[in-house]
């Protein structure tokens, strides 16, 4: 339930202490970190065996986020119906993390695209060129009036900032990525992109807010069972 309000909402450690102490349930803020640490990155793991089958085209971005005192990048990849692909928090904006983001991504979901949207920054055509070498790359902008953009990736970016600004910054680029993961995984259960089998689609807001409760209940029911 911790790791999970952590994950969902705009709340700090701190916060997420404080309603479990509502609750008759005393810990310390450093232990809801901690919690989140450690079982954000297995709910992420499981929830990627669970999702919707992955379309073929991917829309590729960077982002940037506060790491520390500095600023990192965040890359990630949108398919075709606003599914998540994958997420990778690098220190630079370069050609090999360009490399390393298509390589984890591949590797993970199991799928090669067919065709990559991205702007125009240089190192994609070589990430692309090298891990989906039959792929169809389509370099555009944000702001194009016709024809593709990078706007789906773009706008999905949203919620993933908003939620990392209560946040204040990440520790490190390595307790960053985990965290990170298990935010895009909160954000799957909210689009529906994970679904517990035998679940129909939710018929109301309230529904679906129950739904993210037996999604993660029902993921964390999976990482007892595999352990």
């Amino acid at each position: 339930m911790a790791v999970r309000w952590y994950f969902s909402y705009r709340l700090s450690a701190a916060n997420v202490r404080n309603l479990l102490a509502e609750r008759e349930m005393d810990v310390s803020r450093q232990t809801v970190a901690d919690w989140v640490q450690k079982f954000g990155v297995f709910l992420a793991e499981a929830g990627r065996r669970y999702t919707k089958p992955l379309g073929s085209r991917w829309f590729v971005d960077e982002t940037y986020v506060r790491v520390g005192k500095t600023w990192a990048y965040l890359y990630r990849a949108v398919d075709e119906s606003g599914q998540v692909v994958d997420v990778l928090l690098r220190e630079k904006r370069d050609l090999e993390s360009a490399k390393a983001f298509f390589e984890q991504a591949i590797k993970r979901r199991g799928v090669v695209p067919n065709e990559v949207v991205t702007d125009k920054h240089r190192a994609y055509l070589q990430a692309v060129k090298q891990y989906a070498p039959n792929a169809k790359h389509r370099r555009t902008g944000l702001h194009r009036k016709r024809a593709l953009t990078t706007k789906p990736v773009e706008r999905s970016h949203v919620p993933i900032k908003d939620r990392v600004k209560p946040m204040r910054c990440l520790g490190s680029v390595a307790t960053g990525q985990r965290l990170l993961e298990g935010v895009e995984l909160a954000q799957a259960v909210r689009r529906g992109d994970i679904r517990p089998p035998g679940l129909s689609d939710p018929g109301s807001v309230h529904e679906c807010a129950r739904l993210g409760v037996a999604t993660f209940s029902w993921l964390a029911s999976e990482l007892r069972t595999a352990a």
